[in-house]
């Protein structure tokens, strides 16, 4: 027997002039729908008519089932999808199940998570646009045209569609006939959708039904921070004794609220008629992320429930899924930290060449660094002169221009998270941290690089790259616009600036996370100086020479000069206190190289470390990179002596070396060997050293050069 909603479906098709009538209907609806002047996470909308020209297959179907596999290449994650088909609009996909491709996944403790890009979950279903892949594999796979733009989802529970710009309220009206239309053919049908069918039905409504009807009296607090753990407690009537297949939803803030998602079961607290505690998530059952706007309850019946009230979401802790059937561990939602990942405590970001030499965006995307850098204090650096050709898991985080290809259809930029998990073996505890961050941008976009404004027909570079930069610090979206981690961007607007009450407030949760002790092997984040928080958005080359009258001269050069008023230079004798001992007066604004220098007529007699601090017209300081140099009384030596295990070598070296330390006794027992590699640009390197008991030791150094001998009275029994 035919259900109505396929009866109503035939009879449009075959009535083209009610067909004709409902396009230009849907025309107008979905601009009444559309995200009016605003980008959803960087995406500039595809219509219909371009996913269904640009897509060789266009099928209905659900995800059935997913693996994730690393490329031949072991540089990116992919996940596979098994997509049973259920309606064939455009093409000859030829089977009744098809492999759908999608960027990012899991490998084992490996994890990929893209931005801006189209992201599955099992039992999900709607319309797929599909283009062959260009793998080589001997099987036909697909990939989804326009990524996220490519897969309008269906919300079986409202029997609704959506996609990242429009909601549409009927799908045999809106979607099948919208399709068919374009298309230029009839659907094929090659299996009964059950579950849409069931979900296209008109709802009965029982005198059982409505006497279980839920009721929302409160909820509290009526504010939090999604993602920490935090948890929400709903009172009211009939929500059902135990949850059963009841569920409470959150307006999602990845698409500014147009949908709701779901909790994961794990995030459930306690259930009971009149009371409902539950974790506010940043991965949901189906993805999402928690936003404020009112929250639902629908009971076991089903039946449901709607707030009076708002919920407020502060901020949003990026989270992560795992589960493992071999460990017993089900589905459940990890918070991310980040780690150390280079000498300095923090994440050296290295630039494609392309990137490198548009000076204006380069300067927009550091501007934007330091945004967040002298807010949170959250450990960034930049590597200059060490270009990046590619996007791929190799312990480099790039900052890249791409051209057409390698990003989705309309994706203006992404940023892509690569994680590292490690688990406990005794209690099946596990952590997640950044191993590391790429980020990609389109290349033949009207930007505005700054430092002026846009206009209303350009997007402003550094408030995309502040955003993009709030992912890479694990924060997710909001529904607040005066944020910069709000969910849309639009034409023409300005969001330099962080928020405090939200942004930054949310940073400084994910900064003290990064910094509490975990089970895994990692080196915890370390913050920037508040006095050196921020990176010279214009190069600067500082050298200094200890000169024959022991003096040290200084000598620096800019690239270019925005609003320089004076060069402060800073002198410290251990490179972390340091104090002003003149001022050199610089060029202003000038888009050409200019040189510098200074003479400290009176250096420490050990070691000098020395900086400039940059001081600009409009209030605001930046700091050049660190210089050291010895000093007219430099002594190479082990400090403090008498020490502990832990020591300071002093050693000056005019050329990289190595150098082989042999630690003896007075009895001339040998009791350790180690090797440390010196450099000409560093005369200090911190020791440990492997040796148990006190006394004298005598340590022999032995350099590709020349060779020496330290006497160092050890104080400690370690």
């Amino acid at each position: 027997m035919k259900h109505r909603f396929t009866r109503l479906f035939s009879y449009f098709l075959k009535n083209r002039l009610a067909v004709l009538l409902l396009a230009f209907n849907l025309i107008g609806w979905l601009s009444a729908t559309s995200a009016q002047g605003q980008e959803v996470c960087l995406l500039l909308p595809l219509s219909l008519e371009e996913r269904v020209q640009a897509a060789e297959v266009v099928v209905e179907g659900k995800v059935v089932s997913q693996r994730s596999f690393w490329d031949d290449k072991h540089e990116n994650i992919y996940t596979a999808h098994q997509v049973e088909v259920y309606k064939v609009f455009k093409g000859t996909p030829g089977t009744s199940t098809v492999e759908v491709i999608t960027e990012g996944g899991r490998v084992d403790l490996d994890l990929h998570v893209y931005s801006a890009t189209l992201q599955l979950k099992p039992q999900q279903q709607g319309i797929f646009f599909l283009n062959p892949s260009k793998g080589k594999s001997t099987e036909k796979r697909y990939t989804v045209f326009g990524s996220m733009q490519g897969f309008i989802k269906y919300q079986l529970s409202e029997g609704t569609a959506q996609d990242p710009f429009a909601r549409y309220s009927s799908i045999p009206l809106q979607v099948y006939g919208s399709i068919t239309r374009l298309s230029g053919r009839a659907a094929r049908t090659v299996k009964a959708n059950v579950e849409l069918e069931k979900a296209l039905q008109p709802k009965e409504s029982t005198m059982n039904q409505r006497r279980l009807t839920p009721a929302i009296s409160s909820f509290s607090p009526a504010s939090l921070r999604a993602g920490t753990g935090e948890v929400l407690t709903i009172r009211g009537n009939n929500f059902g004794n135990t949850r059963g297949n009841g569920f409470v939803e959150f307006r999602n803030a990845d698409d500014g609220g147009a949908t709701f998602i779901k909790p994961l079961p794990t995030d459930y607290v306690s259930w009971t008629n009149t009371e409902i505690r539950v974790k506010v998530p940043t991965a949901g059952e189906d993805n999402g992320t928690a936003g404020s706007g009112v929250i639902r309850v629908t009971n076991n019946d089903p039946n449901t429930a709607t707030s009076e009230t708002q919920l407020s979401i502060v901020f949003a802790h990026s989270n992560v899924q795992y589960e493992n059937a071999d460990r017993n561990i089900t589905l459940q939602s990890y918070p991310v930290r980040m780690i150390s990942k280079n000498a300095e405590g923090g994440y050296n970001f290295r630039f494609g060449a392309s990137f490198e030499a548009n000076k204006p965006a380069l300067h927009a995307f550091k501007r934007a660094m330091n945004e967040w850098s002298c807010a949170t204090f959250v450990n960034w650096n930049t590597i200059p002169n060490a270009p990046v050709a590619t996007t791929a898991d190799d312990n480099i985080n790039s900052v890249r221009f791409v051209n057409n290809g390698d990003l989705p259809e309309r994706v203006l930029g992404r940023t892509i998270s690569r994680y590292a998990g490690c688990i406990s073996t005794t209690n099946n505890t596990l952590d997640w941290a950044v191993d590391e961050i790429d980020m990609e941008y389109a290349s033949n976009f009207n930007w505005q690089f700054g430092p002026g404004t846009p206009s209303n027909q350009q997007f402003d570079f550094q408030s995309v790259v502040v955003h993009e930069l709030g992912h890479a610090h694990q924060l997710s979206h909001l529904i607040l616009p005066r944020a910069v981690m709000h969910y849309a961007v639009a034409r023409g607007q300005v969001s330099r600036e962080l928020n405090a009450s939200n942004d930054i407030a949310g940073g400084n949760y994910v900064m003290e996370l990064s910094q509490r002790p975990t089970i895994c092997d990692y080196n915890l984040m370390e913050s920037r100086p508040a006095n050196a928080c921020a990176i010279p958005v214009i190069l600067i080359e500082l050298e200094a020479t200890l000169t024959a009258n022991n003096q040290v001269q200084l000598q620096w050069t800019t690239e270019a000069e925005d609003g320089f008023t004076q060069f402060a230079v800073e002198r410290s004798p251990d490179g972390i206190t340091y104090t002003e001992i003149g001022r050199v007066a610089a060029n202003g604004t000038t888009t050409s190289p200019s040189a510098y220098e200074f003479t400290d007529p009176a250096p420490l007699g050990s070691l000098n470390y020395y900086r400039l601090r940059v001081l600009k017209d409009n209030g605001q300081t930046e700091f050049s990179n660190v210089v050291q140099v010895t000093g007219p009384q430099f002594v190479r030596q082990l400090a403090p002596n008498p020490g502990g295990s832990q020591t300071s070598l002093y050693f000056d070296s005019p050329v990289a070396d190595r150098l082989q330390l042999t630690v003896y006794d007075l009895s001339g027992r040998l009791h350790a060997s180690l090797t440390v590699d010196v450099v000409p640009a560093s005369n200090r390197y911190e020791l440990t050293l492997p040796v148990a008991g006190q006394g004298l030791f005598l340590i022999r150094w032995q350099s590709g050069r020349e060779s020496g001998t330290f006497r160092y009275i050890k104080v400690d029994k370690l």
